[in-house]
């Protein structure tokens, strides 16, 4: 008899005990399908978020990272940015997409294929834009500070690429494009070269023939009156002949024009193909 009031007893706690784990694994369910819920109704809640019709973008200056100095001009269509980016140091515009919601901006950096190479992420108020800048393959982030610029930025004129001629000294100057670059080809005469483009705006478009080295500079003639510290690099550019790189051309529709040498207080020479001052290639 006690035998089975004993049996009779354990049941009793093992049904309760089946009982009270049934209802706690059923509020565990509950709970969950709660907060899946919560999650999905706060995600389609942001992405119907109103796109920032009004926000006021346009030419910014900054930093991408420490010492990255870069340029951009954003665009706002109904929410919808578009624009471009550049590093000052080469000057290719770098295409950029996306939108802006309140005061944040997401955006994508494109190559020439329209592949995202990066992701822009920022705040924007009335001086600027402070963010971060993504790069899409290894999810390395870089900051980006960027300050409004007093001029508007312009991109790089569509119809650069061609053929330019000088007839006086018979020079033929060539721009293309390919993958997103600027090359250029340098005919004369006497010889043919080629290399990459960049560009600088600053009180207008100049173009930087990077690979052509300056026929003479000023390590080739003795300068008078200058500073200590000039004088002690001109005196070490003596000593290892170094010669600088890069002809600069300033651009105007349709028109190059290559300063091709300096004064006394500032000699080079930059294209030995020429005796004129100022060398002048129109578009053909």
């Amino acid at each position: 008899m006690k035998m089975k009031k004993i049996l009779l007893v354990l049941l009793a706690i093992v049904l309760v005990s089946c009982v009270d784990k049934k209802t706690k694994t059923e509020d565990i369910k509950v709970t969950e399908a709660t907060s899946n819920k919560t999650e999905e109704v706060s995600k389609k809640e942001e992405s119907f978020k109103p796109l920032n019709k009004d926000i006021n973008l346009g030419s910014y200056t900054g930093k991408l990272g420490n010492n990255l100095d870069v340029v951009f001009h954003i665009n706002n269509d109904e929410g919808h940015i578009s624009g471009f980016y550049y590093y000052k140091k080469i000057g290719v515009d770098i295409k950029v997409v996306g939108t802006v919601v309140a005061d944040s901006l997401l955006g994508y950096e494109l190559n020439y294929e329209n592949d995202t190479l990066a992701i822009i992420k920022g705040k924007i108020n009335d001086s600027g834009m402070k963010g971060t800048w993504v790069n899409a393959e290894n999810k390395k982030e870089y900051p980006l500070a960027l300050t409004k610029a007093a001029k508007k930025v312009t991109p790089l004129p569509a119809d650069i690429l061609g053929e330019y001629y000088n007839d006086v000294c018979n020079l033929t100057l060539t721009f293309t494009k390919s993958k997103g670059e600027y090359y250029y080809t340098y005919k004369s005469k006497e010889r043919n070269l080629k290399g990459k483009l960049n560009f600088y705006r600053e009180d207008g478009l100049y173009i930087n023939l990077s690979e052509i080295e300056y026929a003479e500079d000023y390590f080739d003639i003795d300068l008078f009156e200058e500073d200590p510290e000039k004088e002690k690099e001109y005196t070490k550019l003596k000593k290892i002949g170094k010669r600088k790189l890069g002809v600069e051309c300033y651009y105007s529709p349709g028109e190059l024009t290559i300063q091709n040498y300096g004064n006394a207080m500032n000699y080079y020479v930059k294209l030995n193909d020429c005796g004129e001052k100022y060398i002048h290639f129109k578009k053909k």
